[in-house]
């Protein structure tokens, strides 16, 4: 049995992205998909003493054409390198602040202007990915097949990794409810991720979830990967998981 799962390369991600990535045998990054203004992409979320803060990473994408997340890059970094010193402050009791903070302070130190944005945020999630202990083999979709539907990319990824199950995070169910056929005609089982967000020691209050997993690092350092999994729950098979939602549900 061969399961893969898909994803855009968000811009530091929540932790039950890399959940996702940790409890597959093959994990694909969708860097076809097109650019998306302000939306997680480029954006994400610390938290600091005044609550939840948006980091957001300037990206300059063409305004006359479709743009897909490779073919989107970096704008002026100068601001971004400032965000050291945001992270040094809001995170300055944290517990493995000195561990953790450095390979980030490394990775801001790098961001080009220029580049790729899926390869800006591929190079953080790889980083990430080795303090969490995920060895999950990843490859990026453009260098597999394409299509243009978007179900039929999915399955068509599925047969060219020898894939027969794929698991989808939550958040895709609303188009993936005409998908199911699909799946089936190919001989692929089309499950649905489970996470419960674990809670963990964190600064400035009460418990703030679906913070960017760089919350969960600078706080709880080598103990991250094994509170990370301790969130995960058994998949949940798509004829179940689609008939707990409602017609405007998205799954999220």
């Amino acid at each position: 049995m061969t399961t893969i799962a898909v994803m855009q390369p968000t811009f530091l991600p929540w932790i039950g992205y890399f959940d996702l990535i940790d409890r597959v045998d093959r994990f694909v990054y969708l860097d076809t998909v097109e650019f998306s203004k302000q939306s997680w992409q480029q954006r994400n979320r610390i938290k600091t003493a005044n609550g939840p803060m948006w980091l957001s990473l300037p990206v300059q994408a063409s305004k006359t054409e479709h743009t897909t997340v490779a073919d989107a890059t970096v704008g002026p970094v100068d601001a971004v390198r400032k965000w050291r010193a945001t992270l040094a402050q809001a995170y300055a009791k944290a517990a493995a602040v000195e561990l953790e903070l450095g390979w980030i302070d490394t990775w801001l130190a790098d961001l080009e202007p220029g580049r790729s944005l899926a390869a800006t945020n591929i190079d953080f999630i790889e980083r990430a990915c080795e303090r969490l202990g995920i060895d999950t083999p990843r490859v990026r979709a453009s260098a597999l097949g394409d299509a243009d539907d978007r179900i039929e990319r999915l399955v068509a990824l599925c047969r060219e990794l020898d894939a027969d199950t794929y698991l989808s995070p939550p958040g895709a169910a609303n188009y993936l409810r005409d998908g199911v056929a699909a799946f089936r005609a190919a001989g692929v089982a089309l499950m649905f991720q489970a996470y419960e967000h674990p809670t963990y020691p964190q600064g400035h209050g009460a418990f703030q979830s679906h913070a960017s997993v760089i919350d969960l690092l600078l706080n709880t350092g080598s103990a991250a990967g094994s509170i990370l999994r301790s969130g995960r729950r058994a998949a949940i098979p798509a004829s179940a998981f689609l008939a707990t939602l409602t017609d405007d549900d998205d799954g999220g």
